[in-house]
């Protein structure tokens, strides 16, 4: 599609804004300010290279309105007091001056407030019942408290726009305290707070009066909301289209962002991999069915073919693109030079961004090393121009030799197969793993289009190295699938995951997957969703998937039940037999399962024999990737990068 063709870079007006396109950054937590919530050069820094980008309107994370107790997150953004300003004027000014309009938003946490953050300190409600995810009893808050933290929400607005901020963001979506009062799930008081949907509203349309009563009109004010809370009781996206025109009516508000979900239904909330791109799309849709009268924005796992289809369609006024701005911050600047080829895309896998914030860490990125280290994490032009040879064209060698040639090296990459890859053509065989296999696209785009000269069906030897004499040897040939030594495993039923997800060997009806990790699961949910085979899953730990990200965990275990997938945990493969298998589970008990394929995926072995082959063969040399030790994409991008910033 030629750039002018995309409605994404059509300018759009919002509030008091004239938007240079039609692409937001989200609110996302970062954990990159200080400990005490104050705006580090961290934060500066990661926002910073998000407006350089060009993105229209960047919604700075949601920032506690008041004390601790109302902080949602570990290391929250504070803007409860005006000791705050200061180091949030200086990030307004580096978004704005980049060219983007600077947001912010506010939150409380109510009965989701995370009990770590505020110790001691008991958290509110609208009405005493405990969040499952959270498992603490809130206390009901009285009409003088209600009236305070409404205060406080007006407050943190004034300090927004003293700040020199563009607007404000208020949070009512996700399950937090505003979306506590409007929900029939949360909310069963008997005052004027509760009951029928006006009375309801009526928390978050006094903040609204109350904060355009402190900002005036000249400063933009959105409001944030659940368009579905995706949980027995809770708000439906029938009511919430109500509740969203309510908002709209009062004439205060200029944009509507249009979310889901609650922490009990946390994986609409960060939707990971297995879930569709713009799952939330028709809650946005139905909402803007409603409101004419303000822009409305979709949010929700959006790349630009989502988020434009869904602006060609007039189901959104704008789109929020968060992790995909992670990833490549320069992503709407690509898309205006017509590169959309070179955006480099989020997988969806939350390894380096969702994990590490609920571990309490600064949100980093399997795909960009240099999220949250933008000043030192730099591909600059290296001092000096030297020979690089990669050996391995999986992911962790193409990312090598891609910000090698970007530092200015020579570079040769050197793969013994015919295809680049390596375990990512296997990985991205099932449909359901399509980011996977945007991100295998991109990065054999960026060698083959890079100034790098790649070899394939060539085995790197010792011989080759010293042929070749380089300055800078990266070796990244890998691992290979572990064959545990049981009777019968050379049996013509017994296969690898690779033989089956890349059409190799074709498997029968019964199918056993032994091996309940990432790679076993996958591949059992591929046999049995798109070969349509019945099939077991036999795991000799306690249970599956243990080493994965809890959300992605979470709905792929969903998925595997929904498939009719059995799984047998603290069972071990004693032998594969001519009609299927024999195992032992935990109390020494054997148990025969029926199976006409055996697929083995009991782990990678990284290849450190191989490894140790081309040791001393160059002034510098880096292992890196599965060779090392198996491991994810993260690892595979973050050794890439650090080898190469070393040369």
């Amino acid at each position: 599609m030629k750039k002018n063709n995309w409605k994404l870079l059509d300018p759009i007006r919002v509030g008091t804004l004239s938007l240079r396109n039609r692409i937001v950054m989200p609110p996302m937590e970062t954990i990159h300010n200080n400990a005490d919530g104050s705006v580090s050069q961290h934060t500066i820094d990661y926002y910073a290279e998000r407006a350089k980008g060009g993105v229209a309107v960047i919604i700075v994370q949601n920032s506690h309105i008041d004390t601790i107790a109302s902080r949602s997150a570990i290391g929250m953004l504070g803007i409860h007091t005006d000791h705050m300003i200061a180091g949030l004027s200086k990030l307004a000014e580096a978004i704005k001056v980049n060219g983007a309009a600077a947001l912010i938003q506010l939150g409380h946490g109510g009965r989701q407030t995370n009990p770590e953050c505020n110790p001691g300190v008991q958290n509110v409600a609208p009405s005493p019942i405990p969040s499952s995810a959270v498992g603490v009893i809130p206390k009901e808050l009285t009409l003088e408290e209600i009236e305070a933290i409404q205060n406080a929400w007006a407050n943190a607005a004034r300090r927004a726009k003293w700040a020199d901020f563009d607007g404000v963001e208020i949070h009512g979506a996700h399950g937090y305290l505003i979306g506590e009062f409007i929900s029939p799930k949360t909310n069963l008081r008997k005052d004027k707070y509760g009951g029928p949907l006006a009375n309801r509203a009526r928390f978050v349309l006094e903040i609204i009066d109350k904060v355009r009563a402190m900002v005036g009109n000249d400063f933009t004010v959105g409001f944030r909301m659940s368009g579905d809370e995706f949980v027995p009781g809770g708000l439906t996206l029938d009511e919430a289209a109500k509740y969203a025109k309510l908002v709209a009516d009062t004439g205060k508000i200029d944009y509507i962002h249009v979310s889901g979900a609650t922490y009990e239904s946390i994986t609409h909330l960060f939707p990971p991999m297995y879930y569709k791109r713009g799952h939330l799309i028709h809650v946005a849709e139905g909402i803007k069915e409603l409101v004419k009268n303000i822009p409305i924005i979709t949010v929700g796992s959006l790349d630009v073919e989502a988020g434009e289809k869904a602006l060609q369609e007039g189901k959104t006024d704008l789109v929020a693109i968060g992790r995909g701005l992670i990833a490549d911050p320069e992503l709407p600047n690509k898309l205006a030079a017509g590169k959309i080829e070179d955006i480099r895309p989020c997988i969806l896998g939350n390894e380096g961004c969702l994990r590490n914030v609920i571990k309490g860490k600064p949100v980093r990125c399997e795909v960009n090393p240099a999220c949250g280290r933008e000043a030192t994490f730099k591909l600059t032009p290296a001092t000096k121009r030297k020979k690089v040879m990669v050996i391995g064209g999986g992911i962790a060698g193409m990312e090598a030799a891609r910000t090698a040639a970007i530092r200015g090296h020579d570079v040769t990459l050197v793969e013994k197969s015919d295809k680049l890859g390596g375990h990512l053509i296997e990985a991205s065989a099932p449909e359901f793993k399509g980011t996977v296999k945007d991100l295998l696209r991109w990065a054999e785009r960026q060698v083959n289009k890079g100034d790098i000269k790649v070899q394939l069906n060539t085995e790197a030897t010792p011989s080759l190295v010293k042929q070749v004499k380089p300055d800078v040897l990266v070796v990244a040939v890998g691992s290979e699938f572990i064959v545990p030594p049981v009777p019968g495993k050379d049996k013509s039923s017994v296969v690898t995951a690779k033989d089956v997800l890349v059409g190799q060997k074709k498997p029968g009806a019964e199918v056993a997957v032994i091996g309940g990790g990432i790679v076993g699961c996958e591949t059992a949910l591929y046999i049995a969703e798109e070969l349509k085979r019945n099939v077991t899953i036999v795991e000799m730990l306690d249970e599956i998937l243990i080493e994965q990200e809890l959300f992605n965990k979470m709905v792929l275990t969903d998925r595997l039940q929904a498939a009719g997938v059995q799984i047998h945990t603290g069972w071990m493969l004693k032998e594969v037999t001519d009609g299927g298998i024999l195992c032992e589970d935990r109390n020494w008990q054997m148990h025969k399962i029926k199976a006409d394929t055996v697929v083995l995926s009991t782990g990678l072995g990284a290849s450190k024999e191989l490894v140790n082959e081309f040791k001393g063969l160059a002034s510098e040399v880096y292992a890196i990737g599965d060779c090392v030790e198996a491991r994810k994409i993260y690892h595979a991008f973050e050794d890439a990068w650090r080898a190469v910033l070393l040369t």
